[in-house]
């Protein structure tokens, strides 16, 4: 089956060509279907043909279509197999179709599934339905979650309604997932072949499939038996069906001279805090001190970062928190938890319900009333929302403002501007209204301004509706001031009381401005680039092809199509000589000649000299250099310190340089010296400790079994 899209222009193509030799027509704002030899199938009568994803196709010789808003089925020979009754209708495969519609009851959209001919195979219950195979996987809404199950096209029952998901596998397997986030295997028949002790499962392969516990592999077969238990880091199955696999990384705590201080197996390891450790394996994360013993013996599947000495964790899809120490503070319980202002905003959703609960920094609940969404905190309380009003809590879990808003849009010290029944205003912190409702949007600006916006004019006003200042031209808030950008390219800084302070004045003419460094803005005039200072006197003359702005008391300059730097005192600090320039930092900058980059001091000196493929100056000053494809590095006065025969490299800014060849890890010191041999897969530095944490890759063994 060939389906191919179209699109309703009826009034500019009359005529359709589409697929499999139909053509679409249209008549009097009706459309048709014509064979290829132009005989009419179907007469132009009908809103659109096709399916109501905007797809034409024949489908056994019906298509859909569509009648006062509604679908139908229609055979090509013009007898309509169904009534428009659908609000969707689309082929699921060669010979059914999945239909939707509006429950009577409920106003629920519902789904079922049709033969070619309109006969009705899955009745109108499921909230939707996709077929695999013979079998077809429904969910509907039940007790406020959907919940998912298997039934054949008779609509038999062979896995129940009871599952937070269901997935095909191929190979007639299914698997299921139950609402404590585990997976089972089951045959096409519903039969179940394994415990719900599964983390996740991937699609057969050569009759065999790969599951995980925690982020360790295994390998099962179509009857669930285990042929690789669960302990491998990875499995993969070759399109021979021969089977290989391979254990866990092993990393090396190394000195930044290799000496060997511990070894041990890990998927993944990171620095937490000083004399801490995140190692995660076999699906576990566990918190050790540098000597791997073990802080925490609470079983943890994610750790978030550390802040102010506790972090979030979640077992099983379930989060709380637990101390550096390993002391838990929260039990794993909440659905959702986040820190939020030394506050932590919890969910505990209960019966396809959100319940977002303030808790204090030890995980005691603040409050009893429970709301659907708790926002961030945005510097004097948390907005909440109950079934779609806004409200906002304090931190002390008092409700401030009551969820009677449409939406909370701004917050200024003690006041918010808040919608309400379609109308904006602003109302403090003890439901006050400041400035009463009104269809215009505000904004505030200050304890007692704000900006009331028209289609043409922006009001400055008191809390009093006094008119300050207003203007049709562009008005931002900068430094307690507003900036009034004129036509002109004029700036002037307007105060709150509505008095002019200054006018940054743009001479006549100016084509272009750009923003203000080192007190001077750049402009083009007549095509060409120069300065002007805020009262907009020309303090250098527009006699340049281009400009870049101020950095490090030197801005870039285009003449004759080359590249220079001139001082603010307009004198030539760098004569143009380059192809390419970018801005001095900390003393250096990047330049290009004949293709090839370079750097050069604020005096001009060439410290390095243009003959590379790129350059990048870091913060510390060392530069990093590309020559051939490999990177090396020099210092600050140019000095190359590791020719370039690396692939990557990072500086530690200690005196070691983690390097990178043909995938290999290892470190150098800064006068090249490697002390840390490049056989590594992995190679990180944990500043806190002074340690290398080295790693290399298990290799892949054949399994037999």
């Amino acid at each position: 089956m060939k389906r191919v899209k179209y699109i309703f222009c009826l009034l500019l193509l009359p005529i359709f060509s589409i697929a499999e030799g139909y053509s679409i027509f249209e008549d009097n704002g009706k459309v048709g279907l014509k064979n290829e030899s132009g005989k009419v199938l179907i007469p132009a009568k009908y809103e659109a043909l096709g399916w109501s994803d905007g797809v034409f196709s024949v489908l056994s010789n019906a298509t859909g279509y569509r009648s006062q808003g509604k679908w139908g089925l229609i055979s090509l020979a013009n007898h309509l197999l169904t009534k428009a009754e659908f609000e969707e209708i689309s082929p699921a495969d060669a010979s059914l179709l999945i239909v939707r519609k509006k429950s009577p009851s409920t106003l629920r959209m519902l789904a079922g599934a049709i033969t070619t001919s309109g006969k009705e195979v899955i009745p109108f219950q499921y909230d939707d339905i996709k077929l695999s195979s013979l079998r077809a996987i429904v969910f509907s809404r039940i007790d406020n979650q959907f919940k998912y199950g298997l039934i054949d096209l008779e609509n038999k029952v062979l896995i129940p309604q009871q599952f937070k998901d269901i997935r095909s596998l191929g190979s007639l397997r299914y698997a299921a997932e139950n609402f404590d986030g585990k997976w089972a295997l089951f045959t096409d028949s519903g039969r179940q072949l394994t415990n719900f002790t599964i983390d996740d499962i991937l699609p057969f392969q050569k009759q065999y499939v790969i599951f995980y516990s925690g982020s360790q592999q295994g390998l099962m077969d179509r009857d669930g038996i285990i042929k690789i238990e669960p302990k491998h880091q990875e499995i993969k199955i070759n399109e021979d069906g021969s089977v290989f696999s391979r254990q866990p990384a092993t990393w090396f705590f190394l000195d930044g001279q290799n000496k060997l201080q511990q070894k041990f197996q890990a998927d993944s390891i990171a620095e937490i805090r000083k004399n801490l450790l995140k190692i995660h394996a076999s699906g576990n994360i566990q918190i050790t001190d540098y000597n791997l013993k073990a802080i925490s013996h609470t079983r943890i599947h994610t750790l978030e970062n550390f802040i102010n000495g506790k972090a979030i964790f979640s077992v099983d899809q379930r989060y709380g928190v637990i101390r550096c120490d390993g002391t838990v503070v929260v039990e794993p319980k909440y659905s959702a938890l986040r820190w939020d202002n030394n506050h932590f905003v919890s969910n505990l959703r209960q019966g396809g319900k959100d319940q977002w609960i303030l808790l204090d920094s030890i995980g005691n609940p603040i409050h009893q009333k429970p709301y659907d969404l708790i926002l961030p905190y945005n510097g004097q309380f948390f907005p909440v929302v109950v079934r779609n009003f806004w409200g906002a809590l304090a931190t002390s879990g008092k409700e401030i403002l009551s969820c009677t808003y449409d939406s909370i849009l701004q917050q200024l010290n003690n006041n918010v501007v808040v919608k309400f029944h379609g109308q904006y205003g602003i109302v403090n912190q003890s439901e006050r209204w400041l400035v009463p409702p009104r269809s215009k949007k505000v904004r505030l600006i200050a304890e007692d301004r704000f900006l009331e916006y028209t289609p043409k004019t922006t009001y400055l006003k008191s809390f009093d509706n006094s008119i300050i200042y207003f203007s049709e031209n562009r008005l931002e808030l900068q430094d307690n001031n507003l900036l009034e950008y004129l036509p002109s390219g004029t700036i002037w800084v307007i105060g709150m009381n509505g008095v002019i302070g200054d006018r940054k004045i743009i001479p006549d003419m100016v084509e272009k401005i750009y923003p203000e460094t080192e007190g001077l803005r750049g402009i083009k005039k007549n095509g060409q680039y120069g300065f002007v200072d805020s009262q907009g006197r020309l303090r250098i003359a527009n006699r340049y092809d281009d400009i870049r702005p101020f950095s490090d008391e030197l801005a870039a300059m285009k003449i004759r199509g080359k590249w220079g730097f001139i001082g603010h005192d307009d004198r030539i600090a760098i004569q143009p000589t380059y192809d390419e320039v970018f801005d001095f930092k900390n003393g250096l900058a990047v330049i290009k000649q004949k293709g090839f980059y370079g750097v050069l001091d604020k005096t001009g000196k060439q410290v390095l000299l243009p003959r590379y493929e790129s350059v990048s100056v870091l913060p510390h000053r060392n530069i990093v250099i590309k020559q051939n494809g490999l990177v090396g590095l020099a210092d600050p006065l140019g000095k190359v310190l590791v020719n370039p025969k690396f692939h990557r490299l990072v500086d530690l800014n200690n005196g070691y340089i983690i390097v990178e060849r043909d995938g290999k890890y290892g470190a150098i010191t800064l006068q090249g010296i490697s002390t840390i041999p490049l056989i590594y897969d992995y190679l990180l530095y944990a500043p806190s400790n002074n340690i290398f944490f080295a790693m290399t890759r298990s290799e892949w063994t054949a399994v037999k079994f």
